[in-house]
């Protein structure tokens, strides 16, 4: 967590000990603190989506099976089997799209950590000019990320590739692993 500096920022009234170093800090925590506020606050209804989404396709799996039972007495204009089946694959398909929000808490979760752990180092005075501190601390960021397309946006951007650049080929990966997802529902 990003360690705020005592006394607040100092921008408007800036004093001798004031420090760009000491406002770089204080905006990388509002941005943690943003973005985890952001999360917190659309859990609740991320854990009401999902539960919602688990008991329809529970409701329908025994639907199905009751219909089954009862299919060949019904007339078969009603298609009733065939429906059941199309409700059933468009929740598939919600799930799958639920996915996205799994995908992007995990991102930013990564996010706060990066900014965290790089307002900590930029707040040590002896690290912040120690080179094999930086390496470290990619190293540690790089070690978190469980994404390919994290692993690939990540070592772009310090080959030095164009941001935009960087997230083309990370959207590469995206695209190959949208169609592995296809095959099953998978959480992170």
């Amino acid at each position: 967590m990003v360690e705020i500096p005592k006394g607040g920022s100092a921008a408007q009234n800036p004093d001798l000990s004031w420090s760009q170093v000491q406002e770089t800090i204080l905006m990388l925590g509002i941005v943690v603190a943003q973005i985890r506020h952001a999360m917190e606050d659309s859990s609740s209804s991320l854990n009401q989506l999902a539960t919602s989404f688990s008991t329809t396709s529970e409701q329908i799996h025994a639907l199905k099976s009751d219909l089954l039972e009862f299919v060949h007495q019904l007339p078969d204009e009603l298609n009733l089997e065939e429906r059941v089946t199309q409700i059933s694959e468009q929740n598939i398909k919600s799930v799958v799209a639920f996915q996205f929000y799994d995908r992007l808490s995990q991102r930013l979760e990564h996010v706060c950590g990066t900014l965290s752990a790089l307002a900590g180092l930029v707040s040590d005075r002896q690290a912040m000019f120690v080179p094999a501190e930086w390496l470290k601390l990619q190293e540690r960021i790089r070690s978190q990320y469980t994404m390919e397309q994290e692993k690939i946006l990540f070592d772009a951007i310090l080959r030095g590739v164009a941001i935009n650049e960087a997230i083309e080929l990370a959207g590469n990966v995206r695209l190959l692993e949208s169609s592995e997802l296809d095959d099953g529902i998978e959480f992170f």
